[in-house]
């Protein structure tokens, strides 16, 4: 099952990449958990579809020229990391932000249940029982 959860991840991100927002969301449970950076402040929690929809939303509309690349999955049975690189501007700040960013994806019986992003290497492979 775990390849298949791999693959699951990847329609995701395949899907947000061509902007086809509701193919990404038929892969997520309808009571999907969602959690940004927990360093920080305004990422917060979301649940279910209207809640990571807003979350998103809010994510997405605090960039000017913001772009996500997809590095690597790597497979954690139940769960996989998303290994990515974003960089963008921020639309208040005007800050420049290019850095690695990673997600964890825990599925179960081929949806996503729950999705835990990690500006933190270390942190995001110790969420998936991994070190490097």
């Amino acid at each position: 099952m775990s390849q298949e959860n791999v693959e699951v991840v990847r329609t995701i991100y395949d899907a947000y990449e061509r902007g086809d927002y509701p193919a990404a969301f038929e892969c997520f449970h309808e009571d999907i958990e969602w959690f940004g950076p927990p360093d920080i402040s305004n990422s917060g929690f979301a649940q279910g579809h209207s809640g990571v929809r807003h979350s998103l939303s809010t994510w997405v509309g605090s960039w000017d020229e913001y772009h996500f690349e997809l590095r690597e999955l790597i497979d954690a049975g139940d769960q996989v990391l998303a290994v990515g690189w974003h960089r963008g501007r921020g639309k208040g700040s005007g800050v420049e932000v290019s850095e690695e960013i990673f997600s964890v994806w825990t599925l179960h019986v081929g949806e996503v249940v729950r999705q835990r992003m990690f500006r933190d290497r270390i942190q995001a492979l110790e969420a998936v029982g991994l070190s490097e």
